[in-house]
């Protein structure tokens, strides 16, 4: 009689058949009859189907997220010349003199004009999207399509960098940010609220927050020397972490965002991650506002500028895997008029 114990092996090897959990054959070792016969399994005790049968992967990804890069929304975007480009000339002129009362004699009196240039340093920087050709299969099985994602990641890493330099610049470079220009006026301290408390944070009460706005602007309308007034289109950026604050009520039902807009009809309020500590990851010590004129006499306050937003660079193939570099560049935030800006602290 056969004899799987001598079958097995050779089933296994020559024909790829593997029976864990069979001992013998049937019959191999006698069978007992009688009137209600019984029968002993001769494979593993089943545990149901395996666990992939019935698991599925939902089609929709879900991305992590990240703080939103707002700098250009806010300070808008222009492009400067281009990578090739290391240094940026900003003219500015000014206009000098004085009069003297009027003779048909008199040689007094004198007008004339100043110019001077304003220097700007740019900075490339890149980032580099890799994948191999299994990982890219494997991902694929999976209903990724890992090859247009690493490229994604690259992209947004990149975004992230710009978004840091326009509202930082960068040390060691004539490169600067919208909240650290070393342009930008002195910084005013907020009013106390709560005992020695200056923080919006530490009231709920919108008539202890608006004096804040007042004297903001206040500061601001003597820097411009009368250019501006309560119907001048105005922006003020307010860290994202104190948006809440737009919603205290008074004891008349009024909101913060009641009293301002009806003070400074045309007044913007911009939220910004990066104005707060919270959310700044670390390169905010302190809670800032600005509040600023967009355009004075048909010329833009603020804006980011870039040489580049997105090179793609050749792409590098080796025998299982691919990579490509990817770079962009920028100035930074250019502070056209800096006396058109009035900043907060401690708010």
């Amino acid at each position: 009689m056969a004899s799987f114990r001598n079958d097995a092996t050779r089933l296994a090897q020559d024909w790829g058949i593997n029976l864990p959990g069979v001992t013998h054959y049937v019959g191999e070792r006698g069978n007992a009859y009688d009137a209600a016969p019984t029968f002993s399994a001769v494979t593993a005790p089943n545990s149901g189907i395996p666990a992939v049968i019935n698991t599925m992967v939902d089609p929709q990804l879900i991305r992590q997220l990240i703080t939103p890069t707002k700098s250009e929304e806010i300070y808008g975007s222009q492009k400067k010349g281009e990578r090739a480009i290391k240094t940026v000339m900003f003219p500015v002129i000014e206009a000098s003199g004085y009069a003297v009362a009027y003779g048909d004699f008199e040689q007094a009196g004198d007008s004339s004009a100043n110019a001077n240039w304003v220097n700007r340093q740019s900075f490339t920087f890149q980032t580099w999207a890799k994948y191999g050709d299994l990982e890219a299969e494997m991902m694929g099985m999976g209903s990724i399509d890992w090859v247009a994602e690493q490229r994604t990641a690259g992209a947004s890493v990149l975004e992230k960098q710009q978004n840091l330099l326009n509202l930082f610049g960068l040390t060691g470079l004539e490169n600067y940010g919208a909240l650290n220009d070393p342009a930008l006026p002195a910084a005013i301290t907020a009013s106390v609220k709560a005992g020695t408390s200056t923080a919006w944070t530490s009231v709920s009460d919108p008539n202890l927050i608006y004096p804040d706005f007042v004297t903001l602007f206040a500061a601001l309308n003597k820097a411009m020397m009368g250019n501006i007034n309560n119907q001048t289109r105005l922006k003020v950026v307010v860290p994202s972490e104190l948006s809440q604050v737009l919603t205290y009520t008074n004891q008349f039902g009024i909101t913060l965002e009641d009293m301002l807009k009806k003070a400074w009809p045309k007044m913007e309020i911009e939220f910004l991650p990066e104005a707060g500590v919270t959310m700044s990851g670390g390169y905010t010590s302190a809670n800032v506002m600005q509040m600023f004129v967009p355009e004075v006499d048909g010329v833009e306050t603020v804006t980011t500028a870039f040489t580049e937003r997105l090179t793609m660079h050749r792409l590098e193939q080796y025998s299982t895997n691919a990579r490509q570099k990817m770079s962009r560049g920028g100035w930074g935030t250019v502070w056209k008029r800096p006396m058109a800006v009035a900043q907060m602290v401690g708010i």
